[in-house]
């Protein structure tokens, strides 16, 4: 697979490891420590509100992945492999 053919895919490749680590983590906070990632739910108010984004979402945000984009690259992945087969 080529870097620059598949660029988002090869990071994906790259940080695979550091994204199940993390989400792991995130996994165990929640059942273990009852602990939820959340957001004010107005600048003006101390209130907060769970984060209605998946762990998924927010991991290929981090890791400055788009996930549309993402999708775009496997799929155009596979029809090669289709042509080829």
């Amino acid at each position: 697979m080529s870097d620059t053919q598949y660029p988002l895919n090869n990071k994906l490749e790259r940080v695979s490891d550091l994204t199940h680590a993390i989400a792991s983590f995130l996994e165990w906070a929640e059942k273990q420590k009852k602990l939820s990632l959340c957001e004010p739910y107005k600048p003006q108010y101390s209130w907060y509100v769970p984060i209605l984004s998946s762990k998924e979402q927010l991991l290929m945000e981090y890791f400055g992945i788009d996930l549309a984009a993402l999708e775009r690259e496997k799929k155009q992945m596979n029809d090669g492999y289709v042509k080829v087969a």
